[in-house]
């Protein structure tokens, strides 16, 4: 199945938790079956236009001319992606191994732990060097934890994940 037939079955779900935000998404088809364009309007006028690409069966990149605004999102999170542009989001940070595993840490919590802060990578992201997830820019720094690292997007809010280099290395072998 085509790339924007696939997403475009979700069209009708996304524009049901965009509703609120006075937005409506349409999934356009290119000539390209690997590509396709994103119609955000808001207020009944385009605010918007995003360029998907396929690069990989269940995972696209995403543009806004022509700068990489998302790379490698999985097709099934891209209404919840969409929907985090409008609406504010919460940062979570879940831990595993160590002293705080199996915990999920608010901003606030994670702060008083925090021994620093990560780098920002806007330059690299901009000369496309390192794609790392734009989120995970200036986040807290916590001793005995690799991270962070993107573990998942939901509506309203995004997962970043630390994990002990003993989890690492269980979970890379």
């Amino acid at each position: 199945m085509k790339l924007v037939e696939r997403i475009q079955k979700s069209e009708v779900f996304i524009n049901e938790k965009m509703k609120n935000n006075n937005v409506v998404v349409r999934i356009l088809e290119d000539k390209d079956e690997d590509k396709g364009e994103i119609l955000i309007f808001k207020d009944k006028k385009i605010e918007r236009i995003f360029q998907i690409e396929r690069i990989a069966y269940r995972q696209i990149e995403i543009k806004e001319d022509n700068k990489v605004l998302e790379y490698s999102l999985h097709i099934e999170n891209l209404g919840k992606w969409l929907y985090n542009l409008y609406n504010p989001i919460e940062v979570l940070y879940v831990f595993y191994g160590g002293e705080q595993r199996g915990r999920t840490l608010t901003k606030n919590q994670v702060e008083k732990i925090a021994i620093g802060r990560t780098d920002s990578m806007v330059i690299s992201r901009k000369n496309n060097m390192d794609l790392e997830k734009k989120v995970t820019d200036k986040q807290p720094i916590v001793k005995g934890y690799l991270g962070p690292m993107f573990e998942r997007i939901d509506y309203g809010k995004i997962y970043l994940r630390y994990e002990t280099q003993e989890i690492h290395d269980m979970l890379s072998a």
